[in-house]
């Protein structure tokens, strides 16, 4: 005899659809999570090389050009797409048995878009244009990168050319987290937000390994009702990994530690 449908074996089938949100009940931690709260980071600190030629290029220079762009480019990221996984798989057919079995081959990791406000000052296009520059520079006459966008302008006619950079003088890695709002206690709801009484929300990062953009789609210009200019901008890894962390009242979990009972921070 055929085993009935796991909707019956476990009892699903009656559960009424308020006892997924009331927190007194065994499923109150099954709540739909949202897509507006989210942070996204690229690290330029592990490439030296990269860092001081996007710093060479804007004002937003500090620290003696020591800045990490993705930190202040992480607070304008109007859009972000969470990475995907393709599994490629092969098929051999059975010469007797009359089935096709089918297996995995390759796992391939589809581009991931970004979409970043621009400033009045344009900081933002020019990061990414300036990183698009060091993987790809134009070399003038002398082989040098040239004095100054004058330079390189007037040699684009003639003796300019480009060399590719090496693959790892020019990737980063990206931080996507998208995190819950229960950022406080139940007790410091009722007072005056700030960063003491803040706890560890539930969310989950997705770690991008070895970024570097591959295509840059800047918003269209246009008279009429005016607009915030945005950027798409199309990134190429090699891999990701994820790291998710839970919070139900006082206790916080990871899924890469046992840590628990995490104090508010």
């Amino acid at each position: 005899m055929a085993q009935r449908a796991d909707a019956f074996r476990s009892g699903r089938f009656y559960l009424p659809t308020v006892n997924l949100t009331d927190p007194t009940t065994k499923f109150g931690n099954i709540t739909p999570a949202l897509n507006n709260n989210y942070d996204v980071m690229i690290n330029f600190s592990g490439n030296d090389r990269l860092r001081t030629f996007i710093n060479q290029h804007g004002f937003f220079d500090q620290n003696g050009g020591t800045f990490n762009p993705g930190e202040y480019l992480a607070l304008f990221c109007s859009e972000a797409v969470l990475p995907g996984s393709d599994i490629q798989s092969g098929k051999v057919d059975g010469l007797r048995q009359g089935l096709s079995q089918n297996y995995a081959t390759f796992r391939r990791f589809p581009d991931v878009i970004l979409t970043f406000y621009s400033q009045t000052d344009y900081y933002t296009n020019e990061v990414f244009n300036a990183w698009m520059e060091f993987i790809s520079p134009t070399r003038v006459q002398d082989g040098t990168f040239g004095r100054n966008t004058s330079d390189r302008i007037n040699h684009s006619a003639g003796a300019a050319y480009r060399r590719m950079q090496y693959p790892r003088t020019y990737k980063c890695n990206i931080e996507i987290t998208a995190f819950s709002k229960d950022i406080n206690d139940d007790f410091s709801k009722l007072n005056t937000t700030s960063r003491f009484n803040l706890q560890l929300p539930s969310a989950i990062t997705y770690h991008i390994m070895n970024a570097f953009p591959t295509s840059i789609v800047a918003a269209p210009l246009a008279y009429g009702r005016a607009e915030l200019i945005k950027t798409t901008i199309t990134f190429n890894y090699e891999q990701y990994f994820t790291q998710r962390a839970a919070r139900k009242g006082a206790i916080y979990a990871e899924s890469d530690g046992t840590e628990s009972n995490v104090r508010s921070v």
